[in-house]
């Protein structure tokens, strides 16, 4: 039986092909059209619905679980407080990376100015370029879900506290839970394959390769900088800090890259990385679940990246190179935006029409890039999601966290 990834994969490789094939010889034809209505969109939105239906249970069990396993006083604080640190230095890392690539290969420089006037006709989205725009609106969908992690850190952080018989109760349903969403997961992953087809074919059908001719150099400096991020700074992270060869985490990581990769959402890709690190990686629940948890919402590296890259690019673009201080600023609201900003496909837009706005470049240039973002943003959120794997592995190897006794163990043994 062939391995899931080796699925996918497939699955990736054949949508692609089957999708340029058509582009190139009958995007209009009215088959492709019915194709597309009829059965490519609905098994999307079937896959990517059944997904978004399993987060707000595995959020919240696999947050509760796994910070309740902790003891309430020190691993609760310590675990968050590592989370973050890590967080922070891999955003930090991500935003470096990013204006050093776009400094030294200036891909803005490289457009044609008649090409960039039609991309810009074509594009004129308008975006909100107030700070306020960074920050998700609760009553929003992506809201509902940062508001998710956080009440759920509450309870997780307060079930040690509670009498027995009632912290045992929520500890036991929130396990029940998580195991329930898990079997259903991996009843749908028997159809990822086919719907990582689907969204490839969608893709390559609508928007094509043409657009890489004109912007090939912004998109090989954007994919380079998520390479370097993957191979130094995650290296680096699981091997000196997890102690775990970087190419065994990568062997194990495929499945929900790959998953990542297709459907360009952190958000939709929490059940299956879920699965990664309790399977494959072989974490334990009490640090991969809240950490992943967390993740989904607060470590966004890649987004990091594109942000500095497309500034940086739009800048050159328009003849305005940014000084050493408007950099700084790009620095540092790229590197919060990547802790902040929220995991679903183009979410990273409005980010980087804020900071447009803030270092004086044109908001409007945002439509130089976006016809490519699509594309970019499957390649981040892979880099998100293996991040967010990372950060798990380096933290399960923290003495401050690593050894803490499960909660239930304890009482069993009193």
């Amino acid at each position: 039986m062939l391995r899931p990834h080796i699925l996918l994969l497939s699955g990736l490789v054949l949508g692609g092909a089957g999708g340029t094939c058509v582009k190139l010889f009958a995007p209009n034809h009215l088959m492709t059209l019915e194709l597309l209505r009829w059965f490519v969109r609905p098994v999307e939105q079937l896959f990517l619905g059944v997904l978004f239906l399993l987060i707000v249970p595995l959020l919240f069990s696999s947050i509760v679980t796994g910070l309740s396993r902790l003891r309430g006083k020190t691993g609760v604080p310590g675990l968050l407080a590592t989370t973050i640190i890590y967080m922070l230095a891999v955003s930090i890392s991500a935003a470096l990376i990013g204006l050093a690539m776009a400094n030294l290969f200036r891909p803005g420089d490289g457009l044609p100015a008649e090409v960039g006037r039609q991309l810009l006709a074509l594009h004129t989205p308008h975006f909100p370029i107030s700070l306020e725009t960074l920050v998700p609106d609760l009553r929003s969908a992506n809201g509902a879900v940062m508001l998710m992690v956080f009440i759920s850190i509450a309870i997780g952080a307060t079930v040690p506290m509670l009498r027995k018989h009632s912290g045992r109760w929520l500890l036991t349903g929130c396990e029940k839970m998580f195991t329930v969403s898990m079997k259903v997961l991996s009843l749908v992953a028997r159809f990822a394959p086919l719907a990582v087809a689907c969204f490839m074919f969608d893709f390559t059908v609508v928007f094509g390769w043409n657009l890489l001719i004109y912007l090939g150099a912004y998109v090989a400096v954007v994919v380079t900088a998520l390479i370097l991020q993957v191979v130094v700074t995650f290296f680096v992270v699981v091997w000196m800090r997890g102690d775990v060869s970087p190419f065994v985490f990568l062997r194990a990581v495929q499945e929900a890259a790959l998953i990542a990769f297709s459907t360009s959402s952190s958000n939709a890709t929490l059940p299956a990385a879920l699965k990664v690190a309790e399977t494959d990686l072989n974490l334990p629940g009490r640090i991969a679940r809240p950490v992943l948890g967390i993740g989904t919402v607060s470590n966004q590296s890649g987004t990091t990246i594109y942000i500095a890259v497309t500034v940086l690019f739009v800048g050159q673009f328009f003849g305005k190179d940014l000084p050493i201080d408007r950099q700084a600023l790009v620095f540092a609201i790229a590197t919060l935006a990547g802790m902040g900003t929220v995991g679903v496909p183009a979410g990273a837009l409005p980010a980087v029409a804020t900071v447009l706005a803030l270092t004086g470049l044109p908001p409007e240039g945002i439509g130089l890039v976006i016809g490519m973002d699509r594309l970019l943003d499957m390649f981040r959120t892979l880099v998100n999601v293996v991040g967010d794997l990372a950060i798990a592995v380096a933290i399960n190897r923290e003495p401050a966290v690593s050894h803490e006794e499960p909660v239930l163990a304890r009482r069993k043994s009193a």
